[in-house]
């Protein structure tokens, strides 16, 4: 806004040059006026309005206003339409802007009064009164309008402010959410199993498979208890599903590429077959069962397939959390999907997590 009114005040003054004004003054003034109204652009741009640089426009504007008598033909002061006049306008509005209301209105009185001493020394008709209302009624208008914007902009800061807060404290509890998901998808895949095998008499209490089993579900906890991996830590996904294939209770057909993801990633898919495994061997009336894992340019993909019974989703009690948290809400707590699917034939789990 400064700039582009420093800029027509000048040409509009090099243009309205006339008797008594001399160009030896005028050209001066008006190059003054647009070297100091490019150098004001520059450092508002880039840096603020700066209480140095309102003060220089405050001083820039006051000497104009006091050359008035060698800047302005005499028709224009009296008509009000002077080019000075138009900075003067300008600098009261920048001032408020930029300074607190009380020192915003002593700079603009200091404008203005500096513009009344300039037309009496000119001698316009009227004694240069009617624009030093207009001026004051500027101030005022402006300080006004200010003071509004301030306490609007405090406003709209306590609501962004408050805004950040609830979002920081829905993501704390989203995280904290997914990974009680992910805990009770650990505790239902391999801790809870493990107890359920016993209750229902599945093992002796002396078997050396039992040992085995408890011993790595300790282990488990222990490292859920105490991960210290870094986040972006990669391990091969192939080798943990591998790992995991041979511990389950079918023959499991491998078909694995290569392929390395987040740990924390391998660790959904891992626990996420291990359940769609145990599922096979529980529900399935089969004893073997395929894993394959394939990538692609966008996407890796587990898939687990069995040639069971199947069986009807709409059937499936509400209070059974093995496909709905341990496989399906598991690969969602890391950015990934799951579906399942199944019919009288078997069934396919359908793991993917796109990088």
């Amino acid at each position: 806004m400064r700039g582009v009114t420093g800029l027509v005040a000048g040409v509009a003054g090099l243009l309205s040059i006339a008797p008594p004004v001399a160009a030896d003054w005028l050209v001066p003034a008006v190059a003054a006026n647009f070297a100091w109204t490019a150098f004001f652009a520059l450092v508002a741009w880039r840096w603020g309005l700066a209480v140095w640089l309102v003060s220089g426009e405050i001083l820039v504007t006051t000497v104009l206003c006091l050359l008035q008598d060698r800047l302005i033909p005499a028709e224009l002061l009296a008509g009000g339409a002077s080019w000075v006049a138009g900075l003067v306008t300008m600098t009261i509005v920048a001032v408020s802007l930029a300074w607190p209301p009380f020192a915003a209105v002593l700079g603009g009185l200091v404008v203005a009064v500096a513009h009344l001493v300039g037309a009496q020394a000119a001698g316009v008709a009227d004694g240069g009164y009617t624009g030093a209302g207009i001026n004051l009624v500027q101030i005022g208008a402006t300080a006004v309008l200010a003071t509004l914007l301030r306490g609007a902009a405090r406003a709209a800061d306590a609501l962004l402010s408050q805004l950040r807060d609830f979002e920081e404290r829905a993501t704390v509890e989203r995280e904290r959410r997914t990974d009680e998901r992910a805990q009770n998808s650990r505790m239902h895949g391999s801790f809870l199993a493990t107890l359920m095998v016993i209750g229902a008499g599945g093992i002796r209490a002396t078997s050396p498979m039992l040992r085995e089993t408890a011993s790595a579900n300790l282990a488990e906890l222990e490292r859920i208890a105490q991960t210290t991996e870094p986040h972006t830590a990669f391990v091969a996904l192939n080798e943990r599903i591998r790992l995991v294939a041979a511990r389950a209770d079918v023959k499991v057909k491998e078909h694995l590429s290569p392929c390395a993801v987040p740990w924390f990633v391998a660790d959904a898919f891992a626990e996420a077959v291990a359940e769609a495994l145990a599922n096979v061997h529980r529900h399935a009336r089969t004893d073997t069962a395929e894993v394959r894992l394939t990538t692609g340019d966008t996407d890796v993909r587990v898939e687990v397939v069995d040639h069971g019974t199947g069986f009807d989703h709409a059937l499936v009690p509400d209070h059974r959390y093995g496909i709905r948290v341990s496989i399906v809400d598991r690969l969602e707590s890391v950015g990934g999907s799951a579906t399942v699917t199944s019919d009288g034939q078997g069934t396919r789990v359908d793991l993917r997590w796109s990088p």
